[in-house]
């Protein structure tokens, strides 16, 4: 496990009894001109952007109901609602849901806010705009409190009806009506249903209306009140003016000549039926929010797909309607709706998977949240730089570890509970300390894992953090393979942490090498100084070292010497390079001779005694390069 920052307290706590690697690694080869430079800052908090004018709330939507009722009696008799209306008064708008803010006094109240699938919670206020993405969110009300621990406020909308978790401090912010889907669908985890709170006119609009025609009426006059009716549904509506018994009807382009906004008009409903037409004819009454979200491999100059993350959808930005997960190429689809306007976001973990990336610490989870609302359009976004690149490429990583690597190489499976990964986008770090015992439940908000973006001080390309993400990996799988080989490691010198160390750069080797030929056949490693194979792929540098008396140096090629068929020292002439006769072991087998394997010995023999190979008779004479000479 490469660099590490880790706090020496939990060292102190866990060293005695875990692997625990956090030594620095040899500076890998400078990137050529041309690479990304890094911020000056450790971390970027989030900038909210305008308070939002929600069309939502009881307040608007109760005054948008009584504009609809009274100008189906006055400006609009000829509408074909104002004949099914023409004897509704009084329409009362009841809370269909709740939107609070909670705030958690620690970990574990923490996390059974988050874990709520009912309440979506945001660690982001939903009132605002985002302005600028971030690693962190503080609310300006807590600047003054001394919160060591991270913890501030989350923010849900919650339904009328769902009991709230009242132990832990809350606060109602606002009361909002939403109208109901009126599918028959069943609906997925973590989407919500739309309940209507019953009472007399509640149940006579739902008898009338089974079709949801009136509550589009209603979107669209709460949407004018607060001045969001978007630019194709203003050039079609015909607006009266204020105050005016004329009785001529404008364009809103007219009409906001005259210096009039949006919510001073009153709606020509007649005029909405044709809006309502069109969009009837266009089959968009009912439409699937979908979209295809992608990450730029820098190191093969290609856009991937962000596999396997979840992408949640909400009503306006507030309410959680519709959840998906991205294919392999990135493409996402949800169940229909009829919402019309929809804020997306990506969260980078998988169920399938169960890994969890996280921004930096332990309290945020990694996701990218979309600015814009989309009207019944697609989301397709690609990330080419900053944060959400970083997580994304994390998150690949990780899921390719698990879908393809672990299957195709043989190689046992990591925690088979939630594995997090904390994502550092300006530290250097690299390590895998794993306190979830049987990978069932948490003893600490600790990280199993945390990989940082740099190196040396310089961001890393796409292959070189996918490389970092396996060989964390590797150490994951190798502790739920064998845990009692990390039991005192230290202790026992370091030729036990030399062996770890080295499996997972064998690993990490064969598992880059094979994703990013896979991406290009063209492929050469980034920072790579030859221009042949195999010494332009990834590590290859390490198989032209001169191995010194006592180096100490853990992260040794001798997985790879021992998979592959290249001769250092026969193909390169250098008499001070190690022999390399040993050829053709999977990674599968090294795995199965590591297991269980105490030191260098028990590991060579159990290779020679457990498989057949043409070259074992090298075994001996490879091992006593790497295995037994190296510690100072």
């Amino acid at each position: 496990m490469k660099k590490s920052n880790l706090k020496r307290a939990i060292v102190s706590l866990f060293c005695m009894t875990l692997l625990l690697s956090c030594q620095k690694e040899e500076t890998q080869p400078m990137m050529q001109s041309g690479e990304a430079q890094i911020e000056e800052t450790d971390s970027k908090s989030i900038v909210l952007g305008q308070k939002l004018e929600i069309p939502y709330t009881v307040e608007n939507m109760q005054t948008a109901f009584d504009n609809l009722l009274f100008n189906l009696k006055g400006k609009s008799k000829h509408s074909k609602l104002a004949k099914t209306y023409k004897d509704e008064e009084g329409i009362e708008v009841l809370p269909s849901h709740y939107y609070y803010r909670f705030l958690p006094k620690d970990s574990l109240e923490h996390d059974l806010l988050v874990k709520d699938t009912v309440l979506q919670v945001s660690n982001i206020p939903l009132h605002y705009e985002i302005e600028e993405e971030g690693d962190f969110y503080h609310d300006p009300e807590l600047e003054g409190d001394e919160r060591a621990d991270g913890l501030s406020y989350l923010y849900a909308v919650v339904p009328y009806d769902y009991p709230i978790p009242e132990e832990i401090q809350n606060e109602r912010l606002d009361n909002m009506y939403f109208a109901p889907e009126l599918d028959k669908e069943e609906p997925e985890e973590g989407e919500i249903v739309v309940k209507q709170p019953q009472n007399k006119t509640t149940k006579d609009i739902l008898t009338v209306d089974e079709n949801g025609e009136v509550f589009e009426y209603l979107e669209l006059e709460a949407l004018k009140l607060t001045n969001n009716l978007e630019e194709d549904e203003l050039a079609v509506l015909k607006f009266y003016l204020p105050n005016d018994s004329s009785g001529m009807l404008y364009s809103y382009e007219e009409a906001s000549q005259l210096g009039y906004q949006q919510k001073d008009l009153v709606i020509d409903l007649v005029s909405v039926e044709t809006l309502l037409e069109q969009e009837t004819l266009a089959n968009r009454r009912k439409w699937y929010p979908s979209g295809k979200i992608t990450v730029q491999e820098d190191a093969v100059n290609k856009t991937v797909g962000v596999m396997g993350a979840e992408v949640k959808v909400r009503k306006w930005g507030l309410l959680v309607i519709r959840r998906a997960r991205t294919d392999r190429n990135g493409n996402f689809r949800t169940s229909r709706t009829r919402t019309k306007r929809v804020k997306y976001a990506v969260h980078f973990n998988s169920d399938s998977r169960r890994f969890r990336i996280m921004a930096g610490n332990m309290l945020v989870r990694a996701k990218h949240r979309g600015t814009r609302k989309y009207k019944r359009a697609p989301w397709n976004q690609h990330f080419s730089y900053g944060r959400s690149k970083f997580y994304a490429l994390v998150h690949n990583a990780v899921y390719d570890f698990y879908d393809r690597a672990v299957g195709k190489f043989g190689l046992h499976h990591p925690n088979q509970s939630w594995l997090r990964i904390s994502a550092k986008y300006n530290q250097e770090s690299g390590d895998h300390l794993d306190i979830n015992p049987g990978g069932k439940f948490t003893l600490l908000p600790y990280a199993e894992i945390r990989v940082g973006r740099l190196d040396d001080g310089r961001a890393m390309a796409s292959d070189e953090i996918y490389a970092l993400v396996s060989h964390e990996m590797a150490h994951a799988s190798h502790y739920r393979m064998d845990r009692d080989f990390f039991i005192n490691i230290r202790a026992a010198g370091c030729t036990l942490q030399t062996m770890a160390e080295s499996w997972a750069t064998g690993v990490e080797t064969e598992v880059t090498n094979d994703r990013y030929l896979g991406l290009s056949s063209n492929y050469v490693s980034t920072g790579s100084y030859r221009n042949y194979r195999p010494l332009n792929l990834f590590n290859s540098e390490r198989q032209a070292r001169e191995i010194k008396h006592k180096s100490n140096n853990e992260y040794t090629p001798i997985v790879i010497d021992l998979i592959d068929d290249f001769n250092q020292r026969f193909e390169l002439s250098i008499l001070a390079l190690p022999i390399d006769r040993v050829k053709g072991y999977s990674l599968k087998q090294i795995q199965t001779s590591l297991n269980h394997a105490r030191g260098p010995h028990g590991w060579k023999e159990r290779l020679k005694s457990q498989h057949y190979n043409s070259t074992e008779g090298f075994i001996d004479e490879l091992f006593g390069v790497y295995m037994f000479d190296n510690c100072k």
